[in-house]
């Protein structure tokens, strides 16, 4: 036994001598960030019925205490291993979930296109991926962070509270030619139990061999000129999925669970800035197929930014996202098209009406922060102002739905809240479009370079929309309060 343990020392000695030896020739650099923060919504149920039936409509039950109120705690460490100088290693670790983690416990998570990560551990790593310099570009592997423009249809940022960033596995080459820069990839999400392949639109119980799971094949070019202050952009993107893939379309809003879809995105993208004034774009057009049928859609997102001086700043921001069309086809059937687009989680115009998903507040298995733009058009105006360590931000949201139900007898509407059709029922009132309005306000005080505390309180004024009931009898709006604290270190 002593001599086993004495080989046992001496070969771990040696293991951490070679560690030891390579590190020193390796550069380790850490960054990271660590959150928590507290949520208190008063109001939000607007409906006395304690289950969530089908035939509800937009009838937010009140499942549990009011107000609502949970917190949520979070640790991100963003290690970088600089291998020589070509070769860099980066990974994410997260304890904790940044969209449902809450003091006391932990939730598990949902299969997503917007993201890839290790499981349900409450320690995992939602990125860890190699770059290799090489004369014809960066090659990037590995589970890497998407973004793109605004944050439309791939949003990774880390400067905020970011719930639910796009994560995928796979390769990216990125070239740079002067101003240029062309980046080909393959990206692969959450594998589903189908190795076959993507969906044959042309015979509906086979598929086509050489897909599995959901993956995209994109294309992006930019191009980027400092002199003119512009940025440009387009990316497009081939995404397939097989019958059995269990991955939910975020564009549709519908989880699609043994339905395949093949579609196409082209994503366009365009920054300039003049004077004061910062102007950003993006469009995604979707055209393509979800099972046997079409879909084709449009969103689009505006931001102006004015920095009147060191001061003050004027920001708008506005935005469109197609709904469903209403059919007459019993609930849950197919559509004869697809139209919906959904933004991504993490683009958040205000915080209430398109943050928190005030359903999903009586089931803890789903995330309260996943709430997307969707069946919308919105507009926000407000202004920032700072004055040495402090920020106070003020905000006006307004918005309205683009498609509603229109209580025709036999038919059936697209319930966004759950992602189904669902049958118009006998005395059904048509459903108006008015989404509502919202005043946000919020204070920021950045304590040191590491360091910020910040309080938001929003009131929101639910539209008629959210009255529809599937029935005579409307769901009644009460104003909903919210505030919210949080402290964030940055490191």
């Amino acid at each position: 036994m002593s001599q086993l343990f004495t080989a046992s020392l001496l070969g771990l000695s040696l293991v951490v001598s070679l560690f030891s030896t390579h590190a020193k020739a390796m550069d380790l650099d850490w960054h990271g960030q660590f959150r928590s923060e507290t949520n208190w919504i008063y109001g939000y149920a607007n409906s006395g019925l304690l289950t969530d039936a089908a035939d509800h409509g937009y009838a937010i039950p009140l499942n549990g205490d009011s107000p609502a109120s949970f917190q949520n705690l979070f640790l991100r460490l963003t290690p970088r291993l600089m291998v020589n100088d070509n070769i860099s290693l980066y990974s994410n670790v997260w304890l904790g979930t940044p969209d449902r983690g809450i003091f006391g416990g932990d939730q598990t998570t949902t299969s997503v296109v917007n993201q890839t990560k290790t499981g349900n551990a409450t320690i995992s790593a939602s990125t860890f991926y190699g770059e290799v310099a090489t004369d014809f570009g960066t090659v990037t592997v590995g589970r890497m962070p998407l973004n793109w423009g605004l944050g439309v249809f791939w949003n990774t940022t880390t400067d905020g509270f970011d719930r639910m960033p796009s994560t995928a596995d796979g390769f990216r080459l990125e070239s740079k030619l002067g101003a240029f820069k062309f980046a080909p990839a393959m990206y692969k999400y959450r594998a589903g139990s189908n190795y076959g392949g993507a969906f044959n639109s042309g015979t509906p119980s086979t598929t086509s061999a050489g897909f599995s799971s959901a993956a995209d094949y994109s294309l992006a070019l930019t191009y980027a000129n400092d002199d003119e202050q512009m940025d440009l952009g387009i990316l497009f993107v081939r995404r397939l999925a097989g019958m059995q893939s269990a991955v939910e379309n975020p564009l549709s809003l519908d989880t699609i669970t043994n339905t395949g879809y093949t579609y196409n995105v082209w994503d366009f993208y365009v920054k300039k800035k003049t004077g004061i004034f910062t102007v950003a774009a993006e469009i995604p057009l979707v055209t393509g197929l979800v099972g046997n049928n079409t879909y084709n859609s449009v969103a689009g997102a505006l931001k102006v930014d004015a920095q009147v001086d060191d001061q003050w700043k004027v920001k708008f921001n506005g935005g469109l996202a197609n709904g469903q069309d209403n059919v007459a086809v019993a609930a849950n059937a197919a559509s004869a098209k697809y139209t919906a687009f959904s933004f991504h989680p993490d683009y958040r115009p205000g915080m209430l009406m398109f943050n928190y998903n005030y359903r999903n507040l009586s089931n803890g298995s789903l995330s309260p922060f996943n709430n997307p733009v969707t069946n919308a058009q919105f507009v926000a105006l407000g202004f920032d102002y700072t004055n040495a360590k402090w920020s106070h931000g003020v905000q006006g949201l307004y918005g309205i739905a683009a498609k509603a139900a229109d209580g025709a007898a036999g038919g059936a509407y697209y319930n966004t809240l759950d992602g189904h059709y669902r049958s118009n029922a006998a005395g059904a009132t048509v459903q108006e479009k008015g989404l509502g309005m919202e005043l946000d306000y919020s204070l920021g005080y950045q304590w040191d370079d590491s360091l910020k505390v910040g309080l938001m309180a929003a009131l929101y004024f639910p539209g008629k929309f959210y009255e529809f009931s599937n029935s005579a009898t409307p769901n009644v709006n009460k104003t909903v309060f919210g505030t919210g604290l949080n402290v964030m270190m940055k490191f």
